[in-house]
């Protein structure tokens, strides 16, 4: 719910901007906020993996030396 207020802000503000400028393009626009959803998914996607990665790991080695 967060996140989609947040990104729901920021396309507000995106469209706004391009509103209030001459040269409107909405094709380039949405271009735009296509590639910077790309690379926040793609970066909260390693972040993630890399931060269960760790933890799954500190887990098996807790489990290992309880036996």
């Amino acid at each position: 719910m967060f996140w989609g207020v947040l990104i729901g802000v920021l396309a507000g503000g995106v469209l706004g901007y391009s509103f209030m400028v001459d040269d409107f393009d909405l094709q380039a626009t949405y271009m735009e906020m296509a590639i910077g959803i790309g690379i926040g998914v793609a970066t909260g996607t390693v972040i993630f993996l890399i931060g269960a990665g760790v933890v799954s790991g500190m887990d098996y080695v807790r489990k290992r030396k309880a036996s």
